[in-house]
């Protein structure tokens, strides 16, 4: 297979089912902006930050910034609530597109590649760096810490603790990011003292032109290869060895543990993650790496044993053309994901609702303006580019108006690997 070849993927054509029935994935609408209603409740401002509510939805909403002042009357046990910006800087430049994404001027924004959404984790050797703030300036973290139940629920509680089991990130790569892997839950235990690996996903939300990742490898290799390309640091060979896989907006990928890839230039992204930060750069030199996390901190010896080097194919479910006029929750990763993590799109359309059960879930506007409400509680607004946390004790939640969002899920607690932390 030549250089410029593109890999081969497994995916659901037009004629394949999606599993577990779910609809098929819109084309693109993880991207563009879809056409809001002239009517809807809850407009959400440019920046992300501040919401704008309509006299309609005035009576269940706050005013702007979406959580106001709350009245005497309002719930003890916590309700939807906006998340704020979370900028994390990064070995690699980027930005613009989360700027892009969140309706400002690129360039305007903090310029940190990375947003960490609804974030309860860590970077690798900080102790707060990572930590995403609500509103009132309350950690996220300790505020789940002081009612777990409440915000995840007791099943989740039973089984994982008060960890989410979930970062969700907006990533925007301004250059190609260097070839690198992350270990697996059981490297993870054994040589780092974590209960999580990394396993990851990626959600398309930009892609430029000709835009692609470079995703797990074409032929197998041996560990005294691997070793090769860490002294030698030739970056061609690298890319060579890995399949390349060209993506457009509202693609999905699986990426295991494990899996030597690289995100491509020109792309903007959500990542759905095990809540950890560890990141095996094989191509240290050309990401200016060199203090000892490149490796994090083990050696080479130890830590390159965790990289998966055998070939695969990768997992990439395509973009697909919208078959309903209904509104509908579509999944869109594949069930080896299951145990890691979970991604819906919701796509809702004027006077037919969503109905979501009661589960701790981080939702990310798309596209359109939407109200998310649930009893007793306060309901917020949500655009493109705008994030929401819903917890457990806001039970039963609509999602009503006209536009899209992304749904973040916790591990399936029932599903094989799921409580293996």
């Amino acid at each position: 297979m030549s250089e410029e070849s593109e890999a081969a993927v497994r995916g659901y054509d037009d004629g394949e089912p999606v599993p577990a029935g779910d609809a098929p994935v819109s084309a693109g609408a993880l991207g563009p902006a879809a056409t809001a209603s002239a009517d809807a409740a809850v407009n959400t401002g440019a920046s992300g930050s501040a919401a704008t509510v309509s006299p309609d939805a005035a009576a269940k909403t706050g005013g702007p910034g979406s959580a106001a002042t709350v009245s005497p009357d309002a719930p003890a046990t916590p309700g939807p609530m906006l998340l704020p910006p979370n900028p994390v800087f990064r070995f690699y430049r980027g930005g613009a597109g989360i700027d892009r994404f969140r309706g400002v001027e690129p360039g305007s924004g903090p310029g940190a590649p990375e947003d960490w959404v609804g974030s309860t984790t860590t970077s690798f050797g900080n102790d707060t760096e990572g930590l995403a703030a609500l509103e009132d300036g309350r950690i996220l973290r300790d505020v789940i810490a002081a009612d777990p139940a409440a915000f995840l629920g007791a099943e989740h509680v039973a089984g994982l603790g008060s960890n989410p089991g979930l970062l969700v990130k907006l990533l925007d790569a301004g250059e190609r990011l260097a070839v690198h892997f992350h270990p697996d839950r059981d490297f993870a235990r054994q040589h780092l003292h974590s209960d999580f690996g990394k396993t990851e996903a990626w959600l398309i939300l930009e892609a430029e032109p000709g835009a692609h990742m470079h995703l797990g490898l074409r032929e197998p290799i041996d560990q005294q290869t691997l070793l090769r390309w860490v002294s030698e640091q030739n970056s061609e060979e690298m890319l060579e060895a890995l399949n390349k896989v060209p993506v457009k907006a509202g693609d999905s990928l699986f990426v295991p543990a494990g899996t030597l890839h690289t995100i491509g230039e020109g792309i903007t992204l959500i990542e759905l993650q095990e809540p950890s930060d560890m990141s095996v750069v094989i191509e240290w030199r050309y990401a200016g790496v060199e203090n000892g996390d490149e490796n994090l901190k083990l050696g080479w010896d130890t830590i390159l044993p965790a990289a998966d080097l055998e070939a695969g194919v990768p997992i990439h479910i395509p973009a697909q053309k919208p078959q309903t006029d209904t509104s509908t929750q579509t999944r869109l990763l594949p069930p080896e994901a299951d145990a890691y993590f979970r991604a819906q799109l919701l796509t809702v359309h004027d006077a037919d609702p969503l109905e979501l059960e009661p589960q701790f879930s981080i939702l990310v506007g798309t596209g359109g303006e939407l109200t998310i409400a649930s009893d007793d509680h306060l309901a917020v607004g949500l655009t493109r580019g705008v994030a929401a946390l819903l917890p457990y004790s806001a039970g039963r939640t609509t999602v009503s108006g006209n536009g899209t969002a992304i749904r973040c899920l916790p591990p399936a607690s029932t599903e094989s690997g799921a409580r293996a932390w």
